[in-house]
């Protein structure tokens, strides 16, 4: 099967309430994204790892987990890659936070992508960051990708 392609646009409010970011604008409904033809994944923010406590704000001390998980596809598995954070400011250049492997490029701030299981992606977080904008939101943006699985085996890229 060829690989299909999703571009996950995945919003973040990590240094501030929900609330307080949005009370003069509607927010928008970016947890969720299904593109035709492809996957639907969810997006969550958890405390301290994959099982910690849901939250929708995070403070500069707090230790988060990004978890991005998809509806199964018989004979595929998910890969995520070149994940960027910026404000959701207009202007702000995107900041590369993982590579084309899944790779960290910021290891004492993110993780190499995690892969509980075939359909599961995380990258943990032990120390959030703010830009210096007026908003405390961040906006997290992941290329994922459905690979097939070949003798077992998912074909995702690893990281070396």
């Amino acid at each position: 099967m060829s690989n299909q392609l999703l571009v996950f646009i995945l919003f973040l409010s990590v240094l501030a309430p929900t609330l307080s970011i949005y009370k003069s604008k509607q927010k928008p409904n970016l947890l969720s994204k299904t593109v035709d033809n492809s996957i639907t994944c969810d997006f969550s923010i958890h405390k301290k790892g994959p099982y910690g406590q849901v939250v929708s704000g995070a403070s500069l001390d707090d230790e988060i987990y990004y978890k991005i998980k998809c509806k199964p596809i018989t004979g595929n598995c998910l890969q995520v890659v070149n994940c960027t954070l910026s404000s959701d400011e207009p202007g702000f250049q995107p900041y590369p936070i993982i590579d084309d492997m899944g790779c960290s490029l910021e290891e004492s701030l993110f993780k190499n992508v995690q892969y509980p299981n075939h359909f599961e992606a995380g990258i943990f977080n032990p120390f959030p960051i703010r830009f210096r904008a007026s908003s405390a939101a961040v906006v997290l943006f992941c290329v994922t990708t459905v690979v097939p699985i070949e003798h077992g085996q998912c074909t995702r890229r690893k990281c070396q």
